[in-house]
């Protein structure tokens, strides 16, 4: 729901997301794909013109490796009532450990369909953190390709979001980088 006037909360929070995403140059587009919304909408949320919802704060601090607590830091100076929205808000993102679903039961795919959503988004995130992971230590998609035992074609595909990862190729990932699978998935 649009605000007339900007909310100082949302602006901040939207800067904060946008600093993010540019520290891991990563287009909007492709932050879109992660967190499963439209473009526009997520260009309102950067620039503080939509309230934030909650789940989607709580994926992208899983997303980038930081608390939650990282996008409501450096409020400027907030008038009482938005002393208070922020403390409603900043709570509600830390202790929103539940993610419930609601499902149409009157529709025989609904569970699928939800299935399918969370795979696309997980997807996603693992491939831009295996790009990311290639970036960071200067490794050419040759090189990995090697490794995986596959050849270019094939591993550009991963990175590309042409072929699914699944466990297998995700787990030797974690073992060349010397990292946790859960640096990958979570």
């Amino acid at each position: 729901m649009r605000n007339k006037e900007k909310d100082t909360i949302n602006i901040v929070i939207g800067r904060h997301m946008a600093e993010l995403r540019a520290k891991f140059n990563l287009s909007q587009k492709e932050i879109c794909q992660v967190i499963g919304v439209n473009r526009n909408t997520y260009k309102d949320y950067e620039i503080g013109n939509r309230t934030i919802p909650l789940q989607i704060l709580r994926d992208l601090s899983k997303f980038y490796k930081v608390s939650s607590d990282y996008f409501f830091e450096d409020m400027p100076e907030l008038t009482e009532k938005e002393q208070r929205q922020l403390f409603r808000y900043s709570t509600a993102v830390a202790n929103d450990k539940e993610k419930y679903i609601a499902l149409d039961l009157t529709n025989p795919n609904a569970m699928k369909e939800y299935f399918d959503k969370e795979e696309k988004k997980i997807q996603s995130k693992v491939r831009l953190r295996v790009k990311q992971l290639r970036l960071d230590n200067n490794k050419t998609q040759d090189e990995i390709a090697k490794y995986l035992n596959v050849d270019k074609s094939t591993y550009n595909k991963y990175e590309n979001g042409k072929r699914k990862f699944n466990n297998d190729v995700v787990k030797e990932l974690a073992d060349y980088y010397n990292i946790k699978v859960s640096d990958i998935v979570d």
